[in-house]
């Protein structure tokens, strides 16, 4: 019975019931310590790794659909048309005619667009997304970047916002805008950035650009790439290349740098 004594009221039950009123203040500092860490990441005071929080938000902004980004954009991108003079006969001066893309670069009317749909134009035609058209005046052109600045009498334009292509990485989504064949303006595809940094010679320039498995075609020259924040990250370039699945664009930094040239030299 001594034995029973010692167990009832000895040290290990009064040890016990020290343990079991710990047990409740440790319960309440966890909940406390939860609730000031939620408040210090919901109000930004930390940040989540990037890794955590790669499909909310980035320092680009928010992730779009490809419809929201063609919501976003089209209106920045147009068509454009040139006529130029191919010859006479005995009766009439004879007339070729091109097509391609352009992208809005500012407000009051600036475009950039490839070379080569300028190239020799005598006549060079602006038709907007929604379905305005003017006369474009040739600003510059660098047929070592195939890249040229033209600009139409216009005000209030919707102008493209520029991302950085210097961070793009293989994989990301890529969207292109154009005016494929010079028939259908306006056209969307998408795809992927197949390579970054692409070495490629065209007509004996080489040239590094993006490579996308977004579908284009003669027509969508000069028109836009995109990212899925709706940046411009690339003006098209679809001369002629071997191979399907293939496509290429200008890096936007290379855009920038160029145009900013021409611009500045007008």
């Amino acid at each position: 019975m001594a034995w029973r004594d010692d167990l009832g009221k000895g040290k290990y039950k009064t040890g016990a019931r020290k343990s079991k009123s710990k047990f409740p203040k440790i319960l309440l500092a966890l909940v406390i310590l939860t609730g000031a860490v939620y408040l210090l990441f919901h109000f930004n005071i930390i940040k989540l790794p990037q890794f955590l929080n790669n499909d909310v938000r980035t320092t680009s902004g928010t992730i779009l659909s490809v419809v929201e980004i063609v919501e976003k954009v089209s209106a920045s991108v147009v068509e454009i048309t040139t006529e130029m003079n191919a010859g006479a006969s005995y009766e009439e001066t004879l007339v070729s005619k091109g097509a391609g893309s352009g992208v809005v670069i500012s407000s009051d009317g600036y475009i950039v667009t490839n070379n080569h749909v300028i190239d020799g134009a005598n006549e060079i035609f602006v038709r907007l997304s929604n379905g305005e058209s003017y006369n474009a005046v040739l600003v510059g052109g660098d047929a070592s970047t195939d890249l040229a600045v033209i600009k139409i009498e216009a005000k209030n334009l919707i102008a493209a916002t520029y991302g950085n292509s210097s961070s793009l990485r293989t994989g990301e989504l890529a969207v292109a805008i154009g005016n494929p064949l010079g028939r259908f303006g306006g056209t969307v595809t998408d795809g992927i950035i197949s390579a970054v940094n692409r070495e490629v010679t065209i007509d004996g320039e080489i040239m590094t650009l993006l490579q996308t498995n977004a579908a284009v075609n003669p027509g969508n020259s000069g028109g836009g790439l995109f990212n899925s924040y709706g940046e411009l990250i690339g003006i098209i370039i679809a001369k002629t290349i071997d191979g399907e699945g293939l496509g290429f664009a200008i890096p936007i930094d290379t855009v920038k740098r160029v145009i900013a040239v021409l611009i500045g030299n007008k």
